[in-house]
């Protein structure tokens, strides 16, 4: 069913509840089909995410502690888009301050919601490629491990649980599927 023409409810109030340094939490009042009800929602200006593939046949990741999962998690690199920077930039920052790497290549993979039941956050996943080393700089509260592996041990991993950060499972499964690897595949072929 196409739900695209399909006119939004009306937001007739909203309050803040919580303002933050990287997202706000509002309570909206909306107004569909003759009756109202609230939501609380996370509002956050979107993030990009990259899947690293260097000529080597390997994938860039980082370690670090998440907080609300309550342990260390393997990821993509990613962050928050600062106020007025595109996706692009977003990822080609992030890319350079988490890894050490600039990319030569850019290919847009995806771009969707993180989980719109009660967040607006949308994210765009980039496939970067071309990659020159060059000097890392995390901001202070992040405290990262680099993880090079082959793509094909990544999406093992994925397989057999040990990737459970959802961004990361989307952007190394579309990136495979782009560059034709699969988990059995020793070697990356370029499309």
């Amino acid at each position: 069913m196409d739900t695209s023409g399909k006119e939004a409810p009306e937001v007739v109030a909203s309050e803040d509840l919580y303002r933050g340094r990287i997202f706000t939490v509002t309570l909206d009042t909306v107004r569909e089909g003759g009756g109202e009800y609230t939501r609380e929602v996370v509002r956050h200006p979107g993030s990009a995410a990259i899947v690293a593939v260097h000529d080597d046949r390997t994938v860039s990741l980082v370690r670090q502690y998440r907080h609300p999962a309550v342990k260390y998690l393997l990821e993509i690199p990613a962050g928050s888009r600062d106020a007025f920077e595109s996706p692009e930039e977003c990822a080609a920052r992030e890319l350079e301050e988490e890894m050490g790497l600039v990319a030569e290549s850019w290919e847009k993979l995806s771009e969707f919601f993180v989980s719109p039941g009660f967040c607006g956050e949308k994210m765009w996943v980039y496939l970067a490629t071309d990659l020159t080393e060059t000097k890392a700089s995390p901001e202070d509260d992040e405290n990262l491990e680099l993880v090079r592996l082959p793509f094909a041990s990544a999406l093992e991993m994925i397989e057999a649980g040990e990737i459970e950060d959802a961004k990361t499972i989307i952007g190394l499964s579309l990136a495979a599927a782009r560059m034709r690897i699969s988990r059995a595949d020793t070697e990356i072929v370029s499309v």
